[in-house]
């Protein structure tokens, strides 16, 4: 059984636009022999004839007439499918989904390199926000390509590759007219000891609030529970609210509230690192883009 070719749909194609088979080898540049014999092999395939051979002159069957007005109309669609799936599999036009920590401000910056890198390598990316346990999760399943992650995190990393991409000093936020640190310019972490921290540690997740609850065990103390509290950016806004302090990494300079500011702790070496994950078995469609990730995060 002879299989049907793209080719030969071409084929039959500009026979009939260039009006004979003579003219059409020309253009194709192949023999009219060889051009006549994949037409009869289409023919043989379809099991009817596409041209009325009676005269010198090329005429089509009226199934020949029906047959290449629908082959012309899909052969647009179908040059479109194979262009797109060609992008794909050149790594054209990829959706590429990326997750990151509510500890992780996607500012202009990362956005301006995710902007740069889907112009120049003709990708597109879709941002979302997930917990850095859960974006392991995601990796694994295949639901994300790449997390941006705020370690530590509670799970094995056995099949994830992991690039760090920057770290920052951690920071405590509280209220401009906190009573205590009214007029300090550092902070140690054992003078949070009785203040109400408006994020604490989940008993399932790492992140930044793991992060911060062993800081604070390191100086002798459990981090007390505001009455309202949160994990994501709203924290800030509750600490906006006189109801409690938070420690957060540097970069959340660019969100503060109003009525909320950063003091530094005293400790220079306490801060949080930010990497970047993604699937081992993955490894050669992603890392051309996590290189450049990182290479424009560092400039």
């Amino acid at each position: 059984m002879v299989m049907l070719t793209l080719k030969q749909f071409q084929y039959f194609i500009k026979i009939v636009e260039e009006g004979s088979f003579t003219a059409a080898s020309e253009k194709l540049f192949i023999a009219q022999s060889a051009l006549s014999r994949q037409i009869k092999l289409l023919e043989e395939e379809i099991d009817f004839q596409l041209f009325d051979r009676t005269d010198k002159k090329i005429k089509l069957t009226t199934a020949g007439e029906v047959f290449y007005k629908k082959i012309k109309d899909n052969m647009h669609y179908l040059n479109e499918i194979i262009g797109v799936s060609k992008d794909i599999a050149e790594g054209k036009n990829r959706q590429i989904k990326i997750a990151h920590s509510s500890s992780i401000i996607m500012d202009d910056k990362k956005v301006q390199i995710l902007k740069e890198i889907s112009l120049t390598q003709e990708i597109n990316f879709e941002v979302n926000t997930l917990s850095s346990e859960h974006q392991i999760l995601a990796l694994m399943s295949g639901e994300i390509d790449i997390g941006l992650i705020r370690p530590p995190v509670r799970h094995t990393l056995d099949e994830i590759n992991i690039v760090k991409l920057y770290e920052e000093p951690l920071m405590v936020a509280v209220h401009v007219d906190h009573a205590k640190f009214a007029n300090k310019q550092e902070i140690q972490v054992k003078d949070l000891k009785d203040e109400y921290f408006v994020s604490t540690p989940h008993s399932k997740r790492g992140g930044l609030s793991y992060l911060v609850s062993n800081l604070c065990v390191g100086a002798g103390f459990w981090p007390k529970a505001a009455t309202i509290q949160s994990r994501k950016l709203s924290q800030l806004q509750l600490v906006a609210a006189n109801l409690g302090i938070s420690i957060v990494p540097q970069e959340f300079k660019q969100i503060l509230p109003k009525n909320v500011k950063l003091i530094p702790l005293e400790n220079k070496n306490l801060s949080s690192e930010v990497v970047l994950a993604y699937r081992a078995n993955q490894s050669d469609l992603i890392q051309p883009y996590v290189e450049q990730i990182y290479r424009l995060l560092q400039v």
